[in-house]
Formats: C-alpha cells, structure tokens, sequence
C-alpha cells in the first residue's frame, strides 16, 4: 500500500502542495525509517500542532469582541463607523459588561442602551465604564471625549461620573464632555440634571450648562444665551470671589433669563449679598407663598428647595 507522507509512494496532491509551500524549511538531513509506534505518535503530534497553528491564525485575524458578547450583564451597543474597544477586545455591537471600558475610535460613535430607562451617544475619542446597574441605580463614568444622554426615569436613577463631578440625572437629556485635564462641561437640553462635586452642588435647568473643574467641583450654571459680561462676573465669582462687590456685579448683570444663575449663587452667598440676590430673583420670578424671605435669608436648605421647586416650569419653556 501506498503512502506518500512517509515513503513518498503514491499520489497525495495536498499533502504535494503544502510540501512545495513549505519548501524553503525541509528538513535535508538522511531520514531514518521510525518505529511503528513512534511514527504513530509523530502523526499525532503533527495533526495537534496544525490544529493548534489554525487557531492561533484565526485568532489573530477575527475581530476580538473581549467580554463584551451576550450572556452578561450589562448594557447593549452597536457602533457606527468602525469597530470600538470593548474590555480590551474589538467590536461593532455587543453588551458592555458591568466594570469594562468602551473606547470609541476618533471617526467612530456608539450608541449604549441604558437599561429601559434610555440611551447614551457616545462620540469618537471617548472613554466609558458601566460602573453598576441595578434597580435602584444605573452609573457610568466618563473619563474623556463626549456624550449625549436621554433619559426617562425617576430622579437620581442614572449617574454619569466625571474626574470632576457627578451628573445626577433629573429625567432629562443633556450633553456631557470631559477634556484631557478633567474639566467637564455640561449642557442640559431639556429636563434638569444635579452636578454634584466634592464641595459644592450645581442645579442645572434646561437651556443651561456649568463647567466644573478637577480641584474646585462645579461652577454656577449660566443660560446658554448669558450676556458675556454676566459670564465674565460668574467667573469672577467661581474663581474664589465670594465678596459683596462680586455677587452684586452679578445681580446687576442678571436678566429674566438668568434666574437659574441666580438660584444657584443664593446658598454660597451670604449677609448683604444674599439678601441682593433674594430681591432680584423676587423681582425677575417672584417668591412662592410657601417660602419665607426670613427662611432664604438664613440659607435654609428646605426653604431654597422650594423654591427651585416653583421656578422648575418657568426654567422647562
């Protein structure tokens, strides 16, 4: 009987073909004729490592999907534009587990379903972390780049943390960036989110936006269409100028549509100043029956609640 592989005898054009292939690493050496039992066990050694050397080629040439495959717990995404980073594989779609990073390619964005409650557009050169997800919570980190957020869910249901500050979601939708230094930027388009720093708690309405910064926590929110000398004196205020002159640059500054400024420097003020910013904000919005001035001028937390709570229809139009 024949066989090729060993004696050459016979015709065997794949086991020819593969031979020419591999020409170039033939061994040129005498061959001595193995025993049978040691030719046996040679064969299968062979057949193992092909097998092990097609693997290996196949892992190397199909897209790594990491731990981001169904059959987890996590939220679901698909990418358009490339494939992203998911738990340090690569891939187009699939369900971004509980503690993993997904890393958006720069010409590349992914949408992430956030539980029933909504949905994050992540944009190219962004780093997210699904931090948990349960019923009480759902809580993500961005560490850089950009996203978009909708969310329809009770308050305080999903969280997106930054190097700077916490965005608590209120049932909105937003955007939210982080740059390279850490400093986040956010953009309420409708609803209201709560950014919550280590020091410091900015209420942010529709139509305004914050900055907050690694070593400071948030600033005091601005309308987007704030007047540049209204944004000159809040940043006066936020860069540690807590003085009377500084607030009341402020209220002076202050129009009908500045009321969210307002609001948010009445706790950090104090004496005189408070008592400015009180009056302006009466006189842009009115003051609810159900709060004392004696109570806003004391800086009762309760009593500025409520009245957050009175401006929130006027801050929705």
């Amino acid at each position: 009987m024949s066989d090729y592989l060993y004696d050459k005898s016979g015709q065997d054009p794949e086991i020819a073909a593969l031979e020419s292939a591999l020409g170039a690493y033939a061994h040129r050496a005498p061959l001595r004729a193995p025993a049978p039992r040691r030719r046996a066990r040679m064969l299968a050694a062979g057949a193992v490592a092909a097998v092990a050397v097609a693997a290996a080629a196949l892992l190397l040439v199909r897209p790594k999907g990491g731990g981001c495959e169904g059959g987890v717990t996590g939220f679901n995404f698909a990418v358009e534009g490339g494939a992203a980073r998911c738990a340090g594989g690569l891939a187009a779609r699939g369900k971004l587990p509980v503690g993993a990073w997904l890393e958006t390619p720069h010409d590349a964005v992914a949408d992430v379903l956030v539980a029933d409650i909504g949905a994050v557009r992540l944009y190219g050169g962004s780093r997210l972390r699904l931090v948990g997800t349960g019923p009480n919570e759902h809580r993500l980190e961005l560490a850089e780049g950009r996203l978009s957020a909708k969310v329809v869910a009770p308050p305080r249901l999903f969280v997106v943390d930054t190097p700077a500050a916490a965005a608590v979601d209120q049932g909105c939708a937003y955007d939210l960036s982080v740059d390279a230094g850490g400093r986040t930027r956010l953009k309420v388009t409708s609803g209201a989110v709560t950014l919550v720093g280590a020091h410091r708690t900015a209420y942010v309405a529709r139509g305004a936006e914050v900055v907050a910064a690694r070593d400071r926590g948030p600033g005091t929110p601005v309308a987007a269409a704030a007047s540049p000398a209204l944004r000159a004196a809040v940043a006066r205020f936020d860069g540690g100028d807590h003085a009377e002159t500084a607030v009341l640059e402020i209220v002076k500054r202050a129009g009908a549509g500045d009321t969210i400024t307002l609001w948010n420097i009445l706790a950090p003020s104090d004496g005189g100043a408070r008592a400015a910013v009180s009056a302006r904000l009466e006189a842009l919005a009115g003051r609810p029956a159900t709060v004392s001035r004696e109570d806003v001028l004391a800086g009762k937390t309760a009593a500025l609640d409520r009245w957050r709570e009175a401006l929130d229809p006027i801050w929705q139009r």
